[in-house]
């Protein structure tokens, strides 16, 4: 895998300096860089963790989607969204995993304010389209979400924050740059960990709560056979989730994955009545949890769950 290192010369734009005050929904605002750093609003904590790393002090950084709460279904609160009206850059993933986004900076009022959509970076024939939990390959989209879950395209992701961030703030472009490629190192490293651990694994499918894990299979030689909810709180019928488990016996599955975000009772009901385990990832984090404090901690944490099972 080549990973990709950010560019000195693509980084042209001029430092977006917002100066005026907002609306009167939101006064007393003040400019994005007046504490010093850079405030960064951002959508998920892995995302978040990639700004910090490429920003290394000198970004102040929100998530607006806390730890616990499901990125599809999430609303900011005022506070968020007062924060979004000082921000100088707004990070999200993109693919419609964040379909609130746009209405939210309507909200924070009309002025000029520098976005990333950090999906854009990868492409578009490494997408998996959404649904196929096999991981084929489809250009027509919708497109999965949660390339994040593959480090290969997280180095992309943290590419396209490494610009935004250096369009921004250009002064401080070098840093960012130098940043951004020390951390895709990191990124190839935490890479070929999970290669080698994936590659000992004697069984190969499982099946998730939550449609989440299609990159990660295809990236390690795992297939993500089928999920129970195609978007959080989302019930299955009686009839999917008869096909789930008569799936599950028929490829002696042994494992159904759920998710801390998520409730987890179609999945415990599936497990049961299947008798696979019931194990939990986390495809989102949480820094106020040791094991999935940063990115790298997660896919490590989630590694080492799925080897449990399927070792």
């Amino acid at each position: 895998m080549q990973y990709p290192v950010a560019r000195q010369g693509a980084w042209k734009i001029a430092l977006l300096v917002v100066l005026l005050a907002l609306a009167v929904a939101f006064p007393g605002c003040v400019p994005a860089k007046q504490s010093g750093r850079l405030k960064v609003a951002v959508s998920i904590v892995p995302l978040a963790d990639f700004v910090r790393q490429v920003g290394d002090g000198l970004v102040e950084v929100e998530t607006l989607i806390p730890p616990g709460a499901s990125a599809h279904t999430y609303e900011p609160t005022a506070r968020q969204l007062a924060f979004l009206t000082k921000a100088g850059l707004f990070v999200t993933n993109g693919l419609q995993l964040e379909t609130w986004a746009s209405s939210v900076v309507d909200k924070v009022g009309k002025r000029e304010l520098l976005k990333v959509v950090a999906s854009d970076a990868i492409p578009r024939s490494r997408l998996i389209k959404a649904g196929q939990y096999g991981g084929e390959k489809d250009l027509t989209g919708p497109y999965d979400p949660h390339v994040w879950l593959d480090p290969p395209l997280a180095a992309y992701e943290v590419d396209a924050i490494a610009a935004g961030l250096s369009k921004a703030d250009p002064a401080h472009a070098a840093t960012y740059m130098k940043n951004a490629a020390a951390y895709q190192q990191k990124l190839k490293a935490l890479d070929s960990e999970t290669e080698s651990r994936t590659a000992t694994f004697k069984k190969k499918d499982f099946v998730a709560l939550h449609p989440a894990w299609a990159y990660y299979a295809r990236r390690y030689g795992l297939t993500q056979a089928g999920a129970i909810e195609e978007l959080p709180g989302q019930e299955p019928s009686g009839e999917k989730i008869n096909k789930l488990i008569d799936d599950i016996r028929r490829r002696k599955i042994n494992v159904v994955f759920a998710e801390p975000q998520i409730n987890p009772k179609a999945a415990q009901v599936v497990a049961a009545e299947a008798g696979a385990r019931l194990l939990f990832l986390d495809a989102l984090g949480n820094p106020d949890k040791p094991d999935v404090s940063t990115y790298i901690k997660m896919i490590q944490h989630d590694t080492a769950v799925m080897e449990e099972a399927l070792r």
